[in-house]
C-alpha cells in the first residue's frame, strides 16, 4: 500500500471514528435532555393531579372521572390504582388502556416503548378517600420527542456524509500536494541512476514551505555531488595524463636498453639516468596523491605548539643552503606560536618556498604578523607572477600557470592543492596576491582561538 493511500484511509478512518464519537455523544446528549423535560412535564401534571384529588369533597368523588378529565394531559391518561386492580381511568385514546400496569409504593417516572410509541409514565401512592393506599399514574405521549430524536439522527448522519465526502477528497488532494515533491524526488534519483546524468527538481520561487526546502536541499546536494563528480573525473583524467608520459618514457629507454644496452654504454647510461629520474618524479606524485586522498578523508593532527618564527628562521636556513638563493624572515613578534602540526607545517613552508624557486624567484621573504586573535604568515617571492585569470585555479589539482614548464621545473600541480588542505585541516585560510613580472605572495591566516582554549 503506497503512502498516499495509507494518508487517505488513515485520515478517513480516523475522521470517521471522530464523527461517530460526537454524533453518538450529542444524540445522547439531546436524547436525555429531551425525555428528561418530558419526564418532568408529567411529573408536575401528576402532582397537580394529587392536589386536586387531595382536596376532593364528598359529593365530587361520585364523579371521580369528570373531575380527573380536568387535569388529563391534552394526549395521555391518568389512571387511579390499587395494588394491579385498575379503579378509574380517563384517557381520549382508548388504546391507552392497553399499557401494562405498574403499581408502585413510591414516585417514579420511566419511559415506555409500546407498540413503537413512547411514554412517559409518571406515578405515586396517594391516601383515598376511605383511607386505603392507591396508586396516581398520569402517562403522557412523547412521540414527538421520539419523531424529534429520529430527525436529529437523520441531520447527523447527512452532516457526516456531508463533512466526510468533502474531508476525504480534501485529504487526497493534500496527500498529492505532500507527496508530489517526494514523487518528484523519486523519479529524478531514477532518472539519475538510468541516464547516469545529474538532475535538478524545479523551485517554486514563490513557495518558502518545508516541501520546497527539501526539493532546495536535494538540488543544492545534487549540486554538490555533480561537482565532486566533476572533480573526480579530471583528476583521474589529469592523473592518467600525468601518469602516461613517465611511463612511455620509462618503457621507450627500457626498449632501447633491451635492444643496445649491453653493446652502447651511452645508450645504457642515458637510460638508467631517464628510467631513474622518471621514477622519482612517479614517485613524487604517488605521494602527494596519496596525501591528498588522505586530506579528503580527514588527516589525524598531532597538534602542539608551534613556533612559527623559529620554524620558518629553520626552513629558511636549510633552503638556503640547497638552493643558493636568499630568504629572508621576519616577524613583528618573535613569539608566534600557533597550535598545529609541526611535520604539516614544515611541508606548508617547503611548499610555498620550493614554489617561488620553480617560478623564477631568486628572493624570498617569509612574514610573520600577529595580534589577538590571528597569525598572518606572508610568504613572498619576486618570480614570474600569475595572470588574474588564472588565481581561481591555483589551488586546484594538477593545474599549472606554465604548463610549457612543466618538465623543466618538475611540478605536476599538486603542491598548492596540498597547501591548501593543510591550512584546511587546521582551521585556517590561505591567500594569494600575484602580478605578472612582480611576484606572488602567498598569506596563511591561523586562529589564536584554539590556542586560548
Amino acid at each position: 500500500m503506497s503512502v498516499r493511500v495509507r494518508i487517505q484511509t488513515f485520515t478517513t478512518i480516523m475522521l470517521i471514528v471522530i464523527m461517530i464519537i460526537v454524533n453518538i455523544s450529542i444524540y445522547l446528549l439531546f436524547q436525555n435532555l429531551l425525555y428528561s423535560n418530558d419526564l418532568e412535564i408529567t411529573e408536575l401534571e401528576r402532582n397537580q393531579t394529587a392536589e386536586g384529588i387531595h382536596s376532593l369533597s364528598n359529593t365530587e368523588v361520585h364523579d371521580i372521572n369528570r373531575f380527573l378529565r380536568a387535569y388529563l394531559p391534552s394526549n395521555g391518561m391518568i389512571r387511579i390504582m390499587k395494588q394491579e386492580q385498575i379503579l378509574y381511568t380517563v384517557t381520549k385514546e382508548s388504546s391507552y388502556a392497553d399499557l401494562p400496569v405498574e403499581p408502585t409504593s413510591s414516585q417514579s417516572k420511566r419511559l415506555l416503548l409500546h407498540e413503537d410509541t413512547m411514554y412517559a409514565i409518571t406515578s405515586m401512592p396517594i391516601i383515598w378517600q376511605d383511607g386505603s393506599v392507591v396508586t396516581l399514574e398520569v402517562t403522557d405521549n412523547i412521540n414527538s420527542s421520539k419523531e424529534i430524536l429520529g430527525i436529529l439522527r437523520l441531520l447527523l448522519i447527512a452532516a457526516s456524509v456531508i463533512i466526510v465526502v468533502p474531508t476525504f477528497l480534501a485529504g487526497k488532494v493534500l496527500s498529492r500536494v505532500i507527496l508530489n515533491p517526494i514523487q518528484q524526488l523519486i523519479l529524478t534519483m531514477e532518472n539519475i541512476q538510468k541516464e547516469g546524468k545529474f538532475h535538478q527538481i524545479p523551485l517554486q520561487a514563490n513557495k518558502k514551505d518545508e516541501l520546497e526546502k527539501l526539493k532546495s536541499t536535494f538540488n543544492h546536494m545534487i549540486a554538490i555531488l555533480e561537482r565532486q563528480y566533476e572533480k573526480q573525473k579530471q583528476f583521474v583524467s589529469d592523473a592518467s595524463h600525468e601518469l602516461k608520459t613517465p611511463i612511455t618514457v620509462i618503457e621507450s629507454y627500457s626498449k632501447m636498453l633491451k635492444r643496445w644496452g649491453k653493446k652502447r654504454e651511452d645508450v645504457l647510461e642515458e637510460s638508467i639516468e631517464a628510467i631513474y629520474s622518471e621514477s622519482i618524479h612517479m614517485k613524487n606524485m604517488t605521494n602527494q596523491l596519496l596525501e591528498l586522498a588522505n586530506a579528503d578523508g580527514n588527516w589525524s593532527l598531532n597538534e602542539e605548539k608551534v613556533n612559527l618564527f623559529e620554524l620558518s628562521s629553520d626552513i629558511a636556513k636549510k633552503m638556503k643552503m640547497t638552493s643558493n638563493r636568499t630568504i629572508i624572515v621576519s616577524s613583528d613578534n618573535k613569539d608566534a606560536i600557533i597550535l598545529a602540526d609541526v611535520l604539516k607545517m614544515k611541508q606548508l613552508l617547503y611548499i610555498l618556498i620550493d614554489n617561488g624557486f620553480k617560478y623564477g624567484a631568486d628572493q624570498m621573504a617569509i612574514t610573520l604578523t600577529s595580534d589577538s586573535e590571528e597569525l598572518r604568515m606572508a610568504v613572498k617571492d619576486n618570480g614570474d607572477g600569475i595572470a588574474l585569470e588564472e588565481l581561481s585555479h591555483i589551488f586546484d589539482r594538477f593545474y599549472r600557470v606554465d604548463k610549457a614548464r612543466t618538465r623543466e621545473v618538475g611540478g605536476v600541480g599538486l603542491g598548492l592543492a596540498i597547501a591548501k588542505e593543510i591550512m584546511n585541516a587546521h582551521n585556517g585560510e590561505i591567500q594569494i596576491d600575484s602580478k605578472l613580472e612582480e611576484g606572488t605572495t602567498f598569506t596563511c591566516i591561523f586562529s589564536k582561538e584554539e590556542l586560548g582554549k
